[in-house]
């Protein structure tokens, strides 16, 4: 399952340049980012974090969204033939590669010893995000969130900016 997570956030990531309307860029992103934080829910075995990012990301781009529906609303979302071809081409390679990582990986035999240890992990996921070494990138997150959080206050400003009432 993780494999194939990490293959659609690949095909995510490599279907992104080639898309031209801002609002089809938003969905891939979105779609991107529930990829990553199930991604990185299940290698920290705790999804709060995760949860978060979403969040976080998704009220982003849900403002972004009201942005570009109110600048770019009679813009025809046009896909074409290729960038279709792509994305089924890279669909189809990630469900078959991840069938056969699947059945790989049923031949394992898990023993107790992998459990426990298994087990001790999950009790030492909240060291390995909130440590000393993490601190600076911690710090700079909030101070980002906090600076989007400020702009974006600005931005929706019924009465002057970008998305004001227009007569």
């Amino acid at each position: 399952m993780m494999m194939f997570m990490m293959i659609m956030s690949l095909m995510m990531s490599m279907l992104f340049p080639m898309m031209s309307h801002p609002l089809s860029m938003g969905l891939i992103l979105i779609m991107q980012t529930i990829i990553i934080a199930m991604i990185s829910g299940m290698m920290i075995n705790m999804f709060w974090f995760s949860y978060i990012l979403i969040m976080t990301i998704l009220s982003g781009m849900l403002v972004l969204f009201i942005y570009m529906a109110s600048v770019a609303s009679n813009e025809k979302f046009n896909s074409s033939l290729k960038t279709s071809m792509c994305m089924m081409l890279m669909f189809s390679l990630s469900i078959i590669l991840s069938f056969f990582v699947d059945q790989l990986e049923m031949k394992k035999n898990w023993s107790p010893k992998k459990e426990s240890i298994m087990d001790a992990e999950y009790l030492l996921t909240l060291n390995k995000m909130f440590n000393i070494h993490n601190m600076y990138i911690i710090v700079m997150m909030v101070t980002y969130l906090f600076l989007t959080m400020i702009v974006i206050s600005y931005i929706v400003n019924v009465h002057e900016g970008p998305l004001r009432m227009k007569n």
